[in-house]
């Protein structure tokens, strides 16, 4: 499971207020709803610009008010997705997972909370990857192939689609390689870094995504020594 962390948290502080969940919740989706409650959870309905997913807040004990952990959920009903692709998708997906169960199509990202709540954290590390993870599942879900550049805005425009160029680097006919490119962008480093094998430089490992250790995240790793 995903955690999000906060340090020096006292042992009363490593839980989230549901009440600060939630308006987090609706200030990013207006008209966020509560579904129902059961024991410790509470269930919201969201919707995201057409979309639809459950978000679940697991309290400490009924009625707490203390969120010790945060499930997202959206189901996919009567798309034809193969085996072979949810393996592909799970691949690039951030923080979530997806798994078939009967004829549907499940996402689920689950958070495990330690530490004070800050709004912040939870909008840039989960909300912002989950929102991803969505993209990459209507994605692959779409009829006909529909890339995602036809679905960003910005790559409609044709100023953009021009200024955002990069060629390839010019070659003598053999292997066109972009490593001029990569030193420049990453500051003259890339002679000394290399692609994390661990991770296949996504920084994230496993299905349910946590940071890679050998490259901390980044997706680099410094030159194994031959």
């Amino acid at each position: 499971m995903f955690k999000l962390f906060a340090g020096g948290a006292a042992e009363d502080e490593k839980a989230w207020p549901v009440s600060s969940i939630v308006a987090t919740l609706q200030s990013h989706y207006p008209g966020s709803r509560l579904l129902g409650e059961d024991g410790p959870l509470k269930v919201y309905g969201v919707q995201d610009n057409g979309v639809n997913f459950a978000v679940a807040l697991m309290q400490s004990a009924p009625g707490s008010g203390k969120v010790i952990e945060v499930g997202f959920l959206a189901r996919f009903v009567g798309f034809d997705i193969s085996v072979k692709r949810i393996e592909s998708l799970n691949a690039s997906l951030h923080v979530s997972v997806a798994s078939m169960e009967g004829a549907d199509l499940f996402l689920m990202a689950g958070l495990e909370v330690t530490g004070p709540y800050d709004a912040t954290v939870f909008v840039t590390e989960f909300i912002s990857p989950w929102r991803r993870d969505l993209a990459m599942v209507l994605h692959s879900l779409s009829s006909g192939g529909a890339s995602m550049a036809e679905a960003f805005p910005a790559a409609k425009l044709a100023a953009a689609r021009d200024f955002a160029v990069n060629a390839a680097p010019a070659t003598d006919g053999g292997e066109v390689r972009a490593t001029d490119m990569l030193t420049r962008f990453l500051g003259g480093r890339a002679d000394h870094r290399e692609i994390c094998e661990e991770c296949d430089g996504r920084g994230k490992r496993g299905l349910i995504a946590r940071s890679c250790v050998d490259c901390d995240g980044t997706g680099f790793v410094a030159p194994a020594r031959r």
